[in-house]
């Protein structure tokens, strides 16, 4: 049985999600990595505002939680291709089934966040184990546990608390969970803070039952940095990404462009050198000259967007993974080269919308 085409899931906390900086970065992740599900957990904002944020990432089914004052807050987004049917909705769970089309087998995700409070954290556990029997498909929870299951993913210079790590196990256990592991940084979460203050925790996973992972033997979660945010993104991809396919490139003008003081320069230079502009067809002659300088010019000056974008995110994961106070400060410069080309990339893209 092969799993859905519609291979990859996004899971993030995502404080801030009014900050167009921060909707930019979550826009250009969506557009590389064409997810049909997206949740989002700590929004902060209302469910009037999460709808519009449907528009940006090009999922138009959603199902949405407020905040609660200005903390909380949940959200999931999908492909209209996909069947979605909810199951149990809460303020920290949205808990759905999933199928592709009529041949596919149906499977379950719940997306979770978990009690931040140590001392409330029991009831994420008790909810976990009373949704078990709600559906008897295979079965995945993604999300932000709010807790580590072991010693060793606690980074920091004091020691996690013991029982409330078994509790988190014996949750687990209960509900026939295996961890799925990943690839990327070994913590998803990092405070930011120096010296002996800094902690960092792997609180957001995946984890699932044995027919989950038999239905998806290929299945992977991979941790992606965002100068957003001071949790990692989860990514899961059902199957191994597909090879694109190679599109013959189309001449265009790119209004990103425009963030160069040298664009008129060389496209006057380009104008002036071209054919004499004499007749109608010597004109359009000249113009695709002017085009073909352009995109020149523009593979020495922007590159691939996105593939700097890639570089960049691969740049601040290695940088995060140091302790030294020279890579933190490196981390926050690479932060900002990277809010500009997102700011590039969201002109890209919203260039090539149809949505206004």
């Amino acid at each position: 049985m092969s799993p859905v085409r519609s291979n990859e899931c996004v899971g993030m906390e995502l404080p801030g999600v009014g900050n167009p900086r921060t909707v930019r970065d979550l826009a250009a992740l969506v557009q590389s990595y064409n997810p049909k599900l997206v949740f989002l957990s700590e929004t902060r904002q209302s469910e009037e505002h999460m709808q519009s944020l449907r528009w940006h990432l090009g999922l138009k089914a959603y199902l949405v939680r407020s905040c609660v004052g200005r903390s909380g807050g949940i959200a999931l987004f999908w492909d209209e291709s996909l069947a979605v049917n909810l199951i149990t909705i809460s303020n920290k769970v949205i808990d759905v089934s999933v199928q592709e089309d009529s041949v596919s087998p149906p499977w379950r995700i719940s997306f979770f966040y978990g009690e931040p409070r140590v001392e409330d954290r029991y009831l994420t556990w008790e909810f976990m184990k009373r949704i078990k029997s709600r559906s008897d498909k295979p079965w995945i929870m993604v999300g932000d546990f709010n807790e580590t299951m072991w010693q060793f993913e606690h980074f920091s210079s004091t020691k996690r608390g013991e029982r409330q790590m078994e509790a988190f196990r014996e949750a687990l256990e209960f509900c026939g969970m295996h961890d799925l592991g990943f690839v990327g940084l070994p913590w998803t979460f990092d405070n930011k803070q120096f010296g002996r203050r800094n902690v960092r925790v792997r609180l957001d996973r995946a984890v699932a039952d044995d027919n989950w992972s038999n239905l998806f033997g290929q299945a992977s979660v991979e941790h992606l940095v965002s100068p957003c945010s001071d949790h990692c993104l989860i990514l899961l991809r059902l199957a191994p990404a597909d090879a694109q396919r190679v599109k013959p490139k189309i001449l265009r003008y790119e209004i990103m462009w425009e963030r160069e003081q040298s664009l008129e320069d060389v496209i006057m230079e380009a104008w002036d050198s071209g054919p004499a502009k004499t007749f109608l067809a010597s004109f359009a002659s000249a113009l695709k000259g002017v085009m073909q300088s352009l995109h020149s010019w523009s593979r020495e000056n922007f590159g691939s967007v996105r593939r700097k974008l890639e570089e960049l995110r691969t740049r601040l994961a290695e940088l995060n993974g140091k302790m030294d106070d020279d890579s933190r400060a490196e981390a926050r410069r690479m932060a900002a080269v990277m809010d500009e080309m997102l700011y590039r990339e969201e002109m890209m893209w919203l260039q090539r919308s149809r949505i206004s």
